[in-house]
């Protein structure tokens, strides 16, 4: 199978998103004043970057180069940040357009003095500039933020007709597989890509190994096989499946078995666990494997504290 990214090349191509679609349409006919700021909000893989990224295609036409500015706010995420290199960036003027468009991925991961900077600068240089930001929980978004923007929310992508854009893009005929593999990921279109193009044709039992491996998770967790807890973390971050999906499915699948009076006090411990090491997601300096090892320890040493106790 040969790799292919299934990356929409304008605006309209993007799976749903029609009341973002239809507003770029009324900006681009000034039938419609476009605000200053615009807030997409919604899980990962969702299509949130690739939309602030054709919008400013679309925008800036042959200027997009010189005016589209891409940070991350997951980066660096302090007050100095927003003072020194994001004033820098918004009070600089376009170059042969009449706006810059900047992105601010994962706002969410600003702190609420930055936020506030922030704000400031909002309203200070809103003439030239549309700041677009992105984040995945947006109650971590300050309301003094969200009421000057537009604000739009990211569903998880349907999954059959994520599915269809797989099959045509990959040249597939089976679309039942794909399907799968979209719910396996939470509605990731990114993730489903990275996860087909390591597959190779033999992705159908690559999907099948991977959902079998995120079943065992629960189990290993029920048996207290931590060990294999671990490879099982790992088995799925190796086959392209994306740490938040992971996370995500883990947190869920647990969840189904709380009504369980045999395990309700090891369920309890391993929440309680999986909420200490959930706020280290933004700061976690190693990669992806690390922060799952992290995890499995913290949920052991939590569950074996009070075991003894």
């Amino acid at each position: 199978m040969e790799e292919h990214t299934a990356s929409p090349t304008v605006m309209d191509d993007m799976v749903g998103l029609e009341k973002l679609k239809m507003d770029l349409h009324s900006w681009q006919s000034q039938q419609k004043q476009m605000p200053s700021a615009l807030l997409f909000h919604g899980p990962v893989g969702t299509g949130k970057s690739t939309s602030a990224h054709l919008i400013g295609k679309a925008l800036l036409g042959e200027h997009h180069d010189a005016n589209f500015i891409e940070t991350n706010g997951s980066d660096d995420r302090g007050i100095n940040y927003v003072r020194e290199e994001l004033k820098q960036v918004m009070r600089t003027k376009p170059i042969g357009a009449r706006m810059k468009v900047i992105l601010l991925d994962e706002a969410d991961g600003l702190t609420a003095t930055a936020q506030d900077a922030m704000r400031r600068m909002m309203e200070t240089y809103s003439s030239n500039n549309l700041l677009i930001l992105t984040c995945n929980d947006i109650s971590k978004i300050k309301p003094a933020i969200k009421s000057r923007c537009a604000v739009y929310g990211f569903p998880p992508v349907d999954a059959f007709q994520g599915a269809n854009r797989l099959a045509e893009a990959y040249g597939l005929d089976n679309v039942a597989p794909l399907v799968k593999l979209i719910q396996l990921n939470n509605g990731d279109m990114r993730q489903s890509m990275i996860f087909l193009n390591s597959a190779g044709p033999d992705y159908e039992d690559r999907i099948n190994d991977l959902e079998a491996s995120m079943d065992n998770s629960v189990q290993h967790v029920l048996a207290d096989d931590w060990l294999n807890l671990r490879r099982s973390f790992h088995e799925q971050l190796r086959m392209g499946r994306g740490l938040q999906a992971i996370l995500t499915n883990f947190y869920n699948n647990m969840q189904e078995h709380f009504d369980d009076e045999d395990n309700i006090d090891s369920m309890n411990d391993i929440m309680v666990a999986y909420g200490d090491v959930l706020v280290h997601r933004h700061t976690w300096v190693g990669n992806a494997y690390s922060y799952l090892d992290y995890l499995v320890a913290k949920m052991r040493k939590e569950v074996k504290m009070n075991d003894e106790q």
